[in-house]
């Protein structure tokens, strides 16, 4: 479970220092910090997570324990003492203010009140955690540059198709969807195959067209008769490897 956390944030981080402006941030933010948290969290005070199996405070919940927790700092952050791989003391400042300004800054958004009003600053204190060892795998992660285009890639596109559903409204997407299995036996009369629809990840509908059939859903390469959404061959690889890691090695 720590390894899993380190690397959902290190991901949703990557992806935030790479493109502030990125489709969805508010909601990757919040992950981050959560999964950030919690594993700093969780190897510092195991109580305060690990209550039971499925206990984990909420991101402000965990700030609440880090600022109980650690020394406060004369300029406001938190000071958090642990130790390196080689057992070398050291320490790691977290700047709750700024982090908790964060959360609200996220949460119009998040809940499709208000526009985000997400600052870099916010951004540069979710970073700042990585130098706690329970974390550590920023780096790692950034360094796979084809990962991260290919991600900024697809949540680009998947915030053109969802406009572009929006556009052509909800009639005119429940007759694309009705038309959707005439249209692929239309085009592949002798590859039953190449009949295969899959739920869309962006529009919902039993729409997507798969150019292969794949090992796990929602992972293949294709697109949507309906929302135009286009996954690509970069995108259905990490997909594919992220859906085989998981049955291989599952986290719980």
């Amino acid at each position: 479970m720590q390894t899993e956390r380190a690397y959902q944030y290190a991901r949703c981080s990557a992806v935030l220092a790479a493109d502030p402006d990125v489709p969805g941030r508010e909601a990757t933010y919040d992950q981050a910090l959560s999964n950030g948290l919690a594993a700093i969290v969780a190897q510092q005070w195991p109580d305060e997570v690990d209550k039971s199996k499925d206990y984990v405070p909420s991101a402000a919940g965990l700030l609440k324990v880090i600022t109980r927790q650690a020394d406060k700092q004369p300029d406001g952050t938190h000071l958090i003492a642990c130790t390196d791989a080689h057992g070398k003391p050291r320490g790691i400042c977290v700047d709750t203010d700024t982090l908790r300004s964060g959360i609200t800054a996220t949460q119009g958004a998040r809940h499709g009140r208000a526009k985000g009003t997400l600052e870099r600053r916010h951004i540069d204190a979710l970073l700042a955690l990585d130098g706690h060892p329970a974390l550590g795998r920023l780096s790692e992660v950034k360094s796979d540059d084809q990962w991260l285009q290919a991600e900024l890639h697809d949540r680009h596109e998947r915030q053109r198709a969802a406009e572009y559903l929006a556009f052509i409204g909800d009639d005119e997407a429940a007759a694309r969807t009705e038309r959707a299995p005439d249209l692929i036996e239309l085009h592949h009369p002798s590859d039953p195959e190449g009949t295969e629809l899959e739920d869309c990840g962006v529009c919902g509908y039993t729409s997507f067209k798969l150019e292969f059939p794949a090992e796990f859903p929602d992972t293949s390469i294709g697109a949507c008769l309906v929302c135009s959404y286009t996954r690509s061959a970069d995108v259905s690889y990490y997909l594919t490897l992220n859906a085989d890691s998981a049955y291989t090695f599952p986290t719980d």
